[in-house]
């Protein structure tokens, strides 16, 4: 065996140091275990060496191993060269840790499988690092540009500008860094130019703010104009209001000139005859109503009273909702435009409504009265109650002030009538009531003043079951002026223009038949001073109707359409026992029309829309609307 030994070694020596083969793995070997293993690095940025240095390192390790082996002067072993190959790698792998050695986070683990694990950042280092991108005093990124843009104190630290800005601003002189208490000022604050600045590009917002800052300056201009027109417009419709008044003051002047000409209680003078009307003025001869459409409100019959807003062209009637949609009580609302159709329902009162009216000059704004004890102001447009006022009974007419805005009026179930001021909202800031009286107040109607007519004086006409009384608007308070009526009152009616007032009455024991008078109130002045005086009122007709009255039905006085030298005044009321509703001409007495109804008809309104005149009539279920033709 040492014979073979030799004869190795020998052979070893006379070879090629080049053709020399080493015992272990070849090149092709290696380079394919190298492209395998990771050699660990002491830095996790470098923990992933290359493969090429790995394999260069090899081979550089081979050469130097072939190099020692052919300057020897003896014969080496494979054992000996593998060794020295191997100790010579170790040396290698040691001097690269030492040098490349860093702090012991960084470093990497080894699983059992001989891969590389990476540990995790401490998390302080992580704080850190946010540190540097946020402004300490909200949190928040920085950026290159804009009000946030990074800027530092005198002492270093860096913030957003327009944050270290405000904090100084609220320390005023004796403001300090929010970091390390040092002290600043406005103008030790510095911009920051970094080449590794971690900011964000706000360019673009910054250009869009600009923008939404524009249109918003644009949008403040166009609503301070729209403003302005509003305002515009309001006056113009307050001069509009003006005129139609003067228009009726004139109308008025002129109906009272002619009755003061033809005799104080005497006939109207209207001219010609015909065989439908008794006393027809030449305007509207031949002209009659017409039933123009039926509505349907509800199948249960809990309808009451209406009321129309001319401006809206809106009818509102009082319904009690039965089903689980519509509960309690409260208005639907009738389009009068294009055909008469509902268009919704307002849910108001617990208990039925009594009386409604619209507010004169703020058109959707309605007054309703309800027998649970509460009078409610609704608005019409958004349908929902602005305000509610409680009372100590039940309420069963409502007016508004035509002398005041602001004002209103209740009737109670026990004869008491209370104003309202909508700018004190609560209790009432007045109270009338008549001695010994309990009966309910049947009517309300407010006559403005008007001092172009032979009856000047504004008030308000409160009908009892058994009174009439007229309550004088004066600069102290109201002055009460009883009115020679007989009752049992069931309704009252004012005509604006003429300033007639209507007075309905059911049969009683005194009268046995149904009564409709028609009323001028008058003014008789005592002594020199004009504004002392007695009012009064002087019957012009009374219009016998059925014996036959059970309900509280609303009876209407009004102008007959196309009547333009003097007013043709026309009542017209249901008679249940004729079941029809009847047409009066108020000056000759005699019936008009008959226009037949087989329901009870409850209230009945004389409406306009665009110039076209219509009478409206509700039954418990129905809507009637009988247009003039």
């Amino acid at each position: 065996m040492a014979s073979d030994f030799d004869e190795f070694a020998a052979r070893l020596t006379a070879a090629d140091p080049e053709e020399v083969q080493v015992a272990g793995p070849s090149l092709e070997q290696r380079n394919q275990r190298a492209s395998v293993i990771v050699v660990q690095t002491a830095s996790t940025e470098n923990r992933i060496g290359s493969v090429e240095s790995d394999v260069t390192n090899e081979v550089h390790t081979d050469q130097d191993s072939r190099q020692s082996l052919a300057e020897s002067n003896g014969p080496l072993s494979p054992i000996l060269i593998t060794s020295r190959r191997r100790r010579a790698r170790d040396e290698g792998n040691e001097e690269e840790e030492m040098e490349d050695a860093g702090p012991p986070s960084r470093k990497a683990k080894s699983d059992a499988e001989g891969g590389f694990l990476l540990e995790k950042k401490d998390k302080s280092i992580v704080d850190d690092e946010e540190d540097g991108q946020v402004c300490p005093v909200c949190f928040d990124v920085w950026s290159n540009s804009g009000s946030h843009r990074v800027v530092s104190l005198k002492c270093g630290h860096l913030f957003g500008q327009a944050c270290i800005e405000r904090w100084v601003h609220s320390g005023g002189k004796g403001a300090r860094c929010p970091q390390c208490n040092e002290s600043a000022q406005k103008k030790d604050i510095r911009p920051i130019y970094v080449r590794n600045l971690k900011a964000i590009d706000t360019t673009e917002r910054d250009r869009a703010l600009a923008a939404l800052e524009h249109e918003k300056e644009n949008r403040r201009r166009l609503e301070l104009e729209y403003h302005k027109l509003q305002i515009q417009m309001t006056a113009k419709e307050q001069d509009i209001l003006r005129l139609q008044h003067e228009l009726q003051q004139c109308r008025a002047a002129l109906s009272g000139a002619c009755l003061a000409a033809s005799g104080q209680g005497a006939e109207l003078p209207l001219a010609g005859a015909g065989p439908l009307f008794g006393s027809q003025p030449p305007g509207i001869l031949g002209r009659r109503l017409v039933l123009d459409s039926t509505l349907e409100l509800c199948k249960e019959g809990q309808c009451r009273v209406m009321s129309y807003s001319e401006h809206l062209t809106l009818l509102v009637v009082s319904y009690a909702g039965t089903n689980s949609h519509l509960t309690g009580t409260g208005v639907k609302k009738v389009n009068a435009l294009g055909g008469f159709r509902t268009v919704g329902y307002i849910a108001v009162h617990r208990k039925p409504i009594r009386d409604m009216a619209f507010h004169l000059e703020q058109n959707d704004l309605l007054l309703t009265v309800s027998l649970d004890k509460t009078a409610k102001l609704v608005n019409v447009h958004s349908d929902i109650a602005v305000t509610s006022y409680s009372c100590d009974a039940p309420l069963w007419s409502c007016a508004w002030n035509a002398d005041n805005k602001y004002q209103f009026f209740v009737g109670t179930g026990t004869g008491k009538v209370l104003l309202y001021d909508t700018r004190k909202p609560g209790d009432a800031v007045d109270c009338w009531s008549e001695p010994n009286s309990m009966s309910p107040v049947t009517g309300l109607a407010y006559l403005p003043f008007s001092p172009v007519t032979t009856f000047p004086r504004g008030g308000l006409f409160v009908q009892r079951l058994q009174s009439c009384v007229f309550h004088e608007s004066r600069t102290d308070g109201f002055v009460a002026h009883p009115l020679p009526l007989d009752g049992s009152f069931t309704s009252l009616c004012v005509e604006p223009e003429t300033r007639h007032f209507l007075a309905s009455s059911r049969p009683n024991n005194a009268h046995p038949q149904a009564r409709h008078t028609v009323c001028a109130p008058s003014w008789t002045v005592l002594g020199s001073d004009s504004s002392n005086g007695v009012c009064s009122s002087h019957a012009i007709t009374t219009i016998q109707a059925g014996t036959q009255q059970k309900l509280l039905s609303r009876s209407c006085l009004l102008t007959a359409p196309g009547s333009t030298e003097s007013k043709q005044l026309i009542v017209a009321a249901h008679q249940e026992a004729a079941q029809c509703i009847s047409l009066w001409d108020v000056n000759s007495s005699a019936v008009l029309q008959k226009l037949p109804c087989s329901d009870p008809v409850l209230d009945l309104l004389p409406i306009r829309v665009n110039g076209v005149h219509f009478v409206a009539a509700l039954s418990e279920k129905n809507a009637r609307f009988y247009k003039w033709t």
